[in-house]
């Protein structure tokens, strides 16, 4: 028995002590090891699928940038496809010549040829005042009226023209020199060029006008009777005390046969869309200009489309088709957004233009096609592919790309369109005339020629609610028919400083009996009142009166009653043709409005749709940006759920490892203790 227990207790004591000494005085385990590896294995397939999700997100956005710009690069083409003078691109052939020299050509230059003739080249009128002996001496003080018209041969006469603006040059202790009137003049903003000339220690002052006929200079003076000698400067009908070194002339040119006068050697109205300058004139040579239109700008402009369209095309399909290199999809493949863009513009290049209800509507009209591939091709046929198109209907080609808006009334003129304006056609109805301001004078009783003499001719006008100050024809002229009574009212009326500031002005005609007074504006709040005036303005028919105030014009739109400011007709908010401006002329009464974007505007506003600033690439961006924002807090959330889990990991490791430090303490006790034990001792 004593045997059998002895042999026990080793047994248990041996079991012990392997235990213990297997642990040694620790675990032996690295616990950080192991909590890395156990949190990483509690987590493989969740960071994964973030990370995996982050960057297909993050490569979407880059796609998305590649994307916007190759757009981009495809709507530069097409808008070029919608300009006008893409398609009116005219070609200039003429001769060498020292008589003119061809400044400018547009598109809207008619093509032809045309026979020029030089016969007289403009002058610009040159006067010089009296010399002075000092630039800084004081001349005077006052006020210069000056306006521009044209001289009588003899100088008698002086017609001005209304259509050009005068001025009043005011002299005072600021300006009271040669210097200040020289500097006055070329600030007045009327054309006249001032400088002063020496002469033998002596100085003028030379002013030279715009070149032409009527661009000749008047200067009335009014001087300050405390001040005077500012009349020296004077030069008008009574009192010419500047000298004239240079008369005004127009310039004459024969086109075709035909004598025309210009008042400047730069032309720019002989022809339309073609400018030139005047060097010399000769009555033996004429100039033989021709131009042609210049197809090729156009023909060019559409290869440069279906190329640029082709290379949009491809780089799209690199963002969303299979890559074989990569052995994957590109990041737009399932993503909508890029999806419904390319359906938008495959359907526009094969379907028919809104607005085009004849001639050629589609691409495929003029030789364009569609390949399997999805890809465009040019097909050449000359008889009835893009050859045939381009030399045949080139008229054609420009309707089915350019956009158009058109009346069937000349009185009704489309002039603008926004982004908001619908393609269609749409009925037009002017319900009240467009009018302006006018007031029919009294019958004229003076008899002609009419000489203003001491009389008082004053009178104070209200111009579509500006007054005027003060005006006054010039004493002392005599005017030789009413017409030139009706021009100086007009510059008078128009010269006022108030009229200039309000940005009004008012036509004066002479209908055979009575003076008319025209607001330039249309509109309700144009009007031509005179609120005072002189007695002697009796004689012509002018008195004390207010005329007739004009009207808005008024009308519906496809039934829809449109706004009416002035002569200006603007389509309901919200109606299809909102956007669409049309100017109406008195007279009209109905039209149909004709509207397209053209090929090249419809597929300006689609892509515009995708661009713009709050367009639906911006705010797919903007979606996938906040995607990617939640990403990231999933991978926050989820690196912080790991580092609990392995701090728990590790709370339970150092628990384990206390445990095990205590049984190496017991262990050590054990052995100690077997040594004691009765029976067991190594001794007994």
């Amino acid at each position: 028995m004593v045997t059998s227990a002895t042999g026990t207790t080793n047994t248990n004591g041996s079991i012990g002590s392997n235990i213990i000494s297997s642990l040694g005085t620790g675990s032996g385990i690295d616990a950080n090891k192991l909590a890395d590896q156990l949190t990483e294995a509690s987590n493989m397939a969740q960071p994964q699928r973030l990370t995996s999700k982050k960057t297909l997100l993050e490569t979407q956005i880059s796609d998305y940038g590649l994307l916007r710009s190759s757009l981009a690069k495809l709507e530069t083409a097409a808008a070029a496809l919608g300009s006008a003078d893409t398609f009116n691109a005219k070609a200039l052939s003429i001769p060498d010549t020292k008589l003119l020299g061809i400044t400018k050509l547009d598109s809207k230059a008619a093509a032809g040829t045309y026979q020029l003739k030089v016969e007289q080249i403009a002058q610009a009128q040159s006067l010089s005042s009296t010399t002075f002996g000092s630039m800084n001496s004081p001349i005077g003080k006052g006020t210069l009226t000056i306006r521009l018209g044209d001289w009588s041969a003899d100088g008698s006469n002086f017609a001005v023209d209304p259509t050009k603006p005068g001025k009043e040059i005011v002299i005072d202790d600021t300006n009271n020199s040669l210097t200040g009137l020289r500097d006055a003049i070329n600030a007045a903003g009327l054309g006249i060029s001032a400088s002063i000339v020496s002469d033998g220690g002596q100085f003028k002052l030379l002013m030279t006008s715009k070149t032409g006929a009527k661009n000749e200079i008047e200067i009335s003076v009014a001087e300050d009777a405390g001040s005077p000698g500012l009349s020296s400067f004077a030069y008008s009908a009574g009192t010419k005390n500047l000298t004239q070194q240079q008369e005004g002339k127009d310039a004459l040119v024969r086109i075709n046969g035909l004598l025309v006068s210009r008042e400047s050697n730069h032309v720019t109205d002989i022809v339309d869309g073609m400018e030139f300058d005047l060097f010399a004139a000769s009555n033996t040579e004429t100039v033989s200009v021709t131009i042609s239109e210049d197809k090729s700008i156009a023909e060019q402009s559409i290869r440069d489309f279906v190329e640029a369209y082709n290379t949009f095309k491809k780089e799209v399909e690199d963002l969303m088709d299979f890559n074989e290199e990569e052995d994957a999809f590109g990041s737009l493949n399932k993503d909508p957004l890029a999806k419904n863009l390319m359906q938008g513009i495959r359907n526009m290049l094969t379907s028919s233009i809104p607005g085009l209800s004849e001639g050629f509507t589609t691409l495929s009209n003029i030789g364009i096609g569609t390949e399997r591939d999805g890809s465009l091709k040019i097909h050449e046929e000359e008889s009835f592919g893009f050859r045939a198109a381009i030399d045949k209907n080139f008229e054609l080609v420009r309707d089915l790309f350019v956009p158009k808006a058109s009346t069937s009334a000349s009185n009704i003129n489309v002039s603008k369109f926004t982004a908001r304006s619908q393609p269609g056609s749409y009925e037009v109805v002017i319900t009240q005339q467009p009018a302006q301001g006018q007031l029919v004078a009294g019958a004229v009783t003076a008899g002609f020629p009419l000489d203003t003499g001491t009389g008082d001719y004053s009178f104070t006008v209200k111009l579509d609610g500006a007054t005027t100050s003060s005006i006054s024809l010039p004493a002392g002229k005599t005017y030789a028919s009413a017409n030139e009574i009706a021009a100086d009212l007009q510059s008078l009326i128009n010269l006022d400083s108030n009229v200039k500031t309000a940005k009004a002005s008012v036509s004066v005609g002479f209908d055979g009996s009575k003076f008319t007074f025209t607001s330039a504006a249309y509109g309700a709040a144009s009007n031509v009142e005179f609120t005072a005036v002189g007695a002697d303005m009796a004689n012509l028919g002018i008195g004390v009166a207010a005329g007739t105030a004009g009207k808005d014009v008024a009308g519906t739109v496809d039934g829809v009653a449109a706004f009416g400011s002035g002569n200006i007709l603007l389509p309901a908010i919200g109606s299809k043709a909102e956007g669409l401006s049309m100017t109406v002329d008195p007279g009209a009464t109905t039209a149909t409005l004709s509207f397209t974007r053209g090929f090249a505007g419809s597929m300006s506003s689609l892509v515009n749709e995708f661009l713009k600033t709050s367009g639906l690439i911006s705010e797919r961006e903007k979606t996938i940006n906040k995607d990617i924002e939640r990403v990231e807090i999933e991978q926050d959330a989820l690196t912080r759920r790991s580092e609990a889990y392995r701090a728990r990991l590790m709370a339970q490791f150092t628990a384990m490892e206390s445990i095990v430090r205590s049984l190496n303490t017991t262990g050590d006790f054990l052995d100690g203790i077997t040594d004691r034990l009765p029976f067991t001792s190594s001794n007994g």
